[in-house]
């Protein structure tokens, strides 16, 4: 059953134009095929992180790419509207996406929800399919403010 659910992802992810979906379900759904546990264990304790290193690598080129020399030391860098919010934004994200991470281990209805709105996300608003695991800390923080009432 779990194999013909990652066929529909892919499909719709395919449908959706959502290359890192399809490419995702396509690696899971071959490592389905594999009884090997300890291989499906290194993937799932591994790959997030590899995929953080990949993804910080990206947002850090932009420091080699750009010809003049960015001063951290500079007041006039970070000390200004721009900085502050964007400081601020990355320091709330990241404790988000750390509540998600912990809430779609092992939460099928989580994970089932955050994959589909993923790929309505893509394929209806144009969105960037990076943001997963902020989605579910967003529904976690969500959920235990109106388990709280």
């Amino acid at each position: 059953m779990n194999r013909i659910f990652l066929l529909f992802i892919i499909i719709l992810s395919i449908f959706a134009k959502n290359k890192s979906m399809v490419y995702a379900g396509i690696a899971v759904l071959v490592l389905s095929f594999i009884s090997n546990e300890n291989v499906v264990k290194f993937v799932k304790n591994n790959f997030l992180d590899i995929g953080l290193v990949f993804l910080m690598i990206w947002m850090l080129i932009p420091l080699i790419e750009n010809q003049n020399e960015i001063s951290i030391l500079s007041p006039k860098e970070f000390l200004n509207l721009e900085w502050v919010v964007s400081f601020l934004s990355g320091l709330f994200i990241v404790i988000i996406a750390s509540k998600g991470a912990k809430y779609l281990n092992g939460n099928t209805k989580a994970l089932s929800g955050a994959i589909f709105g993923s790929i309505v996300g893509v394929t209806f608003f144009g969105g960037t399919p990076v943001g997963m695991l902020t989605g579910s800390g967003i529904a976690y923080l969500i959920l235990k403010l109106l388990k709280g009432l």
